[in-house]
């Protein structure tokens, strides 16, 4: 990348720039807080008029913010605040919208000033004839549905199991970017064709097949397609006893790794394949549970635990079996469906604990191990568990999502906003949960408007999701708007009528939260 200085002073690149200013004021990350708009504008205008000696904190306070003259940046950090903000969200811009927008404007660290640079991508390598990718484009991909084409739909677990351990062992790999399957699955009974589906999932290749499974017998169909050139890239048909899947899931993962020309770390080539058990058994009930834990229904999750504790009873060294177990105990905690909240948090830390013991590079055991914590209010531990299984897979929505719940709670507002931010871009299509941390990573930074905001959002897309109506409540009571705070905890006394849940670990945070509470009569 080349990167060229731009000349203020010339109409043509006083032209480029405010051109690009206008496309980023218009995209997702700007276009739903006028306070943002606002604040790069001016910053960007005064800097192409050559007053960027003007830009200082108090100069902005009054121009964008609107603070009286006697404003005090030591009492009202606004400015900084919102700079944070505005150079996070710039950098979204540029990671997703941007990415190939020849001007670029950032906001750097200590500085009001923003830097405004044109680059040029370097021109495309060829080898014999064919363009050649740079060393730093990941390939990125998504597993979609596999079909079930089995004669019976009592067999719809194995083709979703089967696309499941595809995305869990892809991510492993860390040369490349993998859809989550919450956003991939969305794409079960979609019309669109395969280019659209990946515009919109944000990626270049898709994965797509079919399994078939009849008297112990399996057929597999596996296709790797470029959706650039809407090519196959690879293909593959398989048919295998039933105990075989294994062994078929391995060959699946290391050709699209070659199809790809991705280079394995020493460790992701021991680790690509490993499923944790060769007990067949203990591996479909895992499946079985799977199937019933994605519904999020009160009854589909009781039965998914029983089918996670079978797995681990058949094979009680299985990793994955206790993450799954001691998710669904904790999940099934947070919503107020067991009878006995602490024991069975408790369970679901042993459990969590056995898996890490198991295998400590399984992301999904350090993420539930540091939410069960988090549930038992031992902050430290579980914020340390959380920063782990990022660490392992920083590609991962949903581990950002349990470090961000963590980290607003324990009162790192801001540390928990920039990883729920970064777990939404990651996550296309994110659930009611993703919005309801959102809605408390702004409570713990006081921002009570976008929290309900978030809240409200959680509950459009799921408005049986009682967490966001109870958090609501409570966020409309510490704002003194008592009507609309009781007539949410109402709604919540419905599902929970004994809820006495708390969240914030931070002392302050947590006084916040029982003066909202005892305001919406919910204490």
């Amino acid at each position: 990348m080349t990167v060229i200085p731009l000349d203020f002073r010339s109409e043509a690149d006083q032209k480029a720039v405010r051109e690009q200013l206008d496309r980023i004021l218009k995209s997702g990350p700007f276009q739903q807080s006028r306070r943002r708009q606002r604040f790069l504008e001016y910053i960007v205008t005064e800097t192409l008029a050559g007053r960027s000696d003007r830009l200082k904190g108090y100069n902005i306070a009054l121009e964008v913010f609107e603070r009286p003259e006697s404003f005090d940046p030591i009492v009202d950090p606004v400015v900084r605040v919102e700079a944070a903000r505005l150079r996070e969200k710039l950098r979204e811009y540029y990671e997703v919208d941007g990415q190939s927008d020849p001007v670029r404007i950032e906001l750097p660290k200590g500085t009001y000033t923003p830097r405004i640079e044109l680059r040029q991508a370097e021109p495309t390598r060829h080898l014999n004839g064919k363009p050649v990718a740079l060393m730093n484009e990941r390939p990125s991909l998504a597993v979609l549905p596999f079909v079930n084409m089995s004669a019976t739909h009592d067999n719809d677990y194995l083709a979703d199991g089967f696309a499941d351990t595809l995305i869990t062992e892809l991510a492993k790999v860390s040369g490349m970017f993998v859809v989550s399957r919450q956003s991939s699955f969305a794409y079960r009974h979609s019309k669109l064709a395969l280019p659209e589906i990946a515009t919109a999932l944000r990626v270049r290749y898709l994965i797509e097949g079919s399994v078939c499974a009849e008297k112990g017998r399996m057929r597999v169909s596996t296709n790797l397609i470029d959706t650039a050139s809407d090519h196959s890239l690879w293909a593959e048909r398989y048919e295998r006893d039933i105990p075989d899947i294994f062994a078929v899931q391995d060959e699946v993962c290391r050709s699209i790794v070659r199809a790809l020309h991705i280079k394995l770390t020493p460790s992701e080539t021991v680790r690509i394949g490993q499923q944790g058990t060769r007990n067949s058994e203990a591996h479909n009930e895992l499946l079985r549970g799977l199937e019933r834990y994605w519904l999020y229904t009160r009854e589909a999750c009781a039965e998914a635990q029983d089918h996670f504790s079978r797995a681990v009873n058949l094979d009680p060294d299985y990793a994955t079996a206790h993450a799954w177990l001691a998710r669904s105990l904790v999940f099934q905690s947070s919503m107020n469906w067991l009878p006995d909240f602490r024991s069975a948090v408790e369970a679901s830390i042993k459990h969590a604990r056995r898996a890490c013991a198991l295998d400590d590079q399984l992301p999904l055991a350090h993420s539930i191990l540091g939410w069960a914590l988090q549930e038992l209010e031992i902050g430290e531990e579980a914020i340390f568990e959380a920063r782990r299984a990022c660490a392992l897979d920083p590609n991962s929505a949903e581990a950002k999502l349990y470090l961000a719940c963590i980290l607003a709670a324990a009162g790192y507002g801001e540390e928990a906003l920039r990883n729920i931010e970064t777990a939404l871009r990651l996550q296309p299509f994110p659930s009611s949960c993703y919005y309801d941390v959102l809605g408390c990573c702004h409570f713990a930074l006081a921002d009570y408007e976008r929290a309900i905001a978030a809240f409200r959002r959680g509950m459009e897309i799921n408005p049986s999701f009682v967490p966001c109506h109870y958090q609501l409540a409570i966020t409309y009571g510490v704002c003194g708007r008592i009507d609309e705070a009781q007539a949410e905890a109402a709604l919540v006394k419905a599902d929970w009528p004994n809820i006495s849940m708390d969240y914030f670990l931070d002392p302050p945070l947590a006084a916040i939260w029982r003066r909202g509470k005892r305001v919406a009569g919910l204490a």
